[in-house]
């Protein structure tokens, strides 16, 4: 299995219910971060609406430039090397992947772990670290990437992963966006 952390966040059909996933953005093993738009299964639009949202996603982008949720399990599955991923919110994140892996008829092949129990584990205090960036507003508010991007810098910074050099010139100029 990798040593290096895989943070993963969503965008879900509605802030109140949260029924299906329309976007999810991960760190990947190379340390990349990914984003990707998801095609509603038709059971999903079934049973609930897309909502207002944090990307302003709607129905008609996901048609556009999203990929089907086997499309998604297949890259998962050769990308992730494994057994858990680590987000900010886990229930919201667990469900979203576990609503994708369930409309294959799949169970979830990773489990979705704290992001700050796995800093904590690690002597870092994720909050704190967060609370000195100043940012402008909470980190779940900020886009994904964003926070993939944020979670990736404190990691790199307490020495939990070592950034190559091209990275972390991506990284900073997630910075400047903050």
């Amino acid at each position: 299995m990798t040593s290096l952390p895989i943070f993963l966040t969503c965008v879900a059909n509605s802030a109140d219910e949260a029924s299906f996933p329309l976007l999810f953005t991960w760190s990947t093993p190379d340390l990349q971060i990914k984003e990707v738009l998801i095609i509603p299964d038709d059971d999903w639009l079934h049973h609930a609406n897309i909502e207002s949202n944090l990307c302003d996603i709607d129905e008609n982008q996901l048609y556009e430039f999203g990929y089907e949720a086997s499309d998604i399990l297949a890259e998962w599955t050769a990308e992730f090397d494994t057994d858990f991923v680590l987000a900010l919110d886990t229930d919201l994140v667990g469900s979203m992947v576990e609503a994708t892996f369930d409309a294959k008829g799949m169970d979830p092949s990773f489990e979705v772990v704290s992001a700050h129990r796995w800093f904590n584990d690690r002597d870092v205090d994720l909050h704190y670290e967060l609370t000195l960036l100043d940012l402008s507003q909470a980190v779940e508010l900020l886009p994904p990437d964003e926070q993939i991007a944020i979670l990736l810098r404190i990691a790199h910074s307490k020495s939990l992963i070592d950034l190559p050099e091209a990275e972390q010139d991506d990284l900073s100029e997630h910075d400047t966006d903050i």
